[in-house]
Order: C-alpha cells, then structure tokens, then sequence
C-alpha cells in the first residue's frame, strides 16, 4: 500500500542520511521503495523467515526493521527474534 511504501522509503532515506547503508527486500514492483535509486542493495525476493534470514547472513546486517513493512514483516519479527537475528526497534516480545 502507499502508506507502507511511504513508511520505508522515509526510514531507507533516514538511515541512509545517518550513513548506514539501507537493504530492502520488497516482493511487489510497483512500489516507490524498488527503485534502485532508494536504497543501497534491493532484493525482489518473498517475505519468508527462510529468505530474510539468508538476506540477513548475506549482507552481515546489524539489524532488521519490521516496523515499515505491513503485516508480513511484523509476523516475522518474534521468529527472527528467536533465531538471533536484531530487531530494530520495539522488541519482538513486545
């Protein structure tokens, strides 16, 4: 939806404006946040446990954000969470 893909490119274009380097990985190519301009790596792959973790252990990310990307994502957050993985953010127990 338009408000998800506002809520990513406004935080992809906030951290990259604090000098951390911004990966999406996005499942629809309609939307603003697939532009290769926005980020600094973008990966057209689906929202699975199983490929955000790969994503994940690829690009030796600090952390993940869930917050800007739907329900997918957020139902993602507590099995990421148990599988090591940083959330940033509010913590995926709460």
């Amino acid at each position: 939806s338009v408000e998800f893909d506002w809520c990513a490119v406004s935080c992809v274009r906030q951290l990259r404006a604090m000098g951390h380097p911004a990966v999406v990985i996005n499942y629809n190519p309609e939307t603003v946040s697939t532009d290769y301009d926005e980020s600094d790596r973008l990966y057209f792959e689906e929202l699975s446990l199983e490929r955000v973790l790969d994503v994940y252990e690829f690009e030796q990310a600090a952390g993940v954000i869930v917050s800007v990307g739907g329900q997918i994502p957020n139902n993602l957050a507590k099995p990421l969470s148990q599988q090591g993985v940083h959330i940033l953010g509010t913590a995926a127990e709460d």
